[in-house]
């Protein structure tokens, strides 16, 4: 028997979605945490962002290679955005927002122990992987219900507000007192 897109729908939903019956404390804590993971996921991309420029000029880039490595980013996310979208689809929305994570702590480690511009390079493949906004917006969508959505995925904007002023502080001290 064939199964429609709706059904499809339902299935993936009761896959992310807490079990029925489970109290509403654990559904609020999930969404905080999911707050705190979009918040240190920005905060470490601004701090990536701050750094990055001085370690590609460290490790002798020019402008021109430093372009190729940005590029190179947008690139990679660009073609992992809509496989994530479908592995979240798929597996439910936290399997898809726990693969984020791990794609970013990949991407940190690599960035940590980068020495050679080719490294640089390899260090930006987990980008793939890395979309932990979808994935929490995924998760925070299945959490709640339809008339607190907007309520619950607005207060992400507050989470990257934090993230690009921690981030951002964090970086540019780290450059200041490390180079």
């Amino acid at each position: 028997m064939e199964q429609t897109l709706g059904d499809a729908k339902k299935e993936t939903l009761e896959n992310s979605a807490p079990p029925k019956g489970s109290n509403p404390p654990n559904r609020a804590q999930i969404i905080n945490v999911t707050y705190i993971i979009v918040a240190l996921d920005i905060t470490w991309m601004f701090v990536q962002i701050a750094v990055t420029p001085y370690l590609a000029k460290k490790l002798d880039f020019d402008t021109l290679w430093f372009g190729y490595l940005q590029t190179t980013v947008g690139v990679i996310q660009l073609l992992g955005g809509p496989i994530c979208g479908r592995f979240g689809d798929v597996f439910g929305a936290r399997a898809a927002l726990s693969l984020s994570c791990v794609a970013s702590i990949v991407f940190f480690l690599l960035l940590a122990v980068a020495d050679t511009p080719a490294m640089l390079f390899v260090q930006k493949l987990p980008v793939f992987f890395m979309h932990v906004l979808p994935g929490s917006q995924m998760v925070l969508a299945d959490l709640t219900e339809p008339e607190n959505r907007a309520n619950a995925l607005s207060k992400i904007g507050i989470c990257f507000g934090v993230g690009m002023i921690a981030g951002s502080t964090i970086g540019g001290n780290l450059n200041t007192m490390f180079g």
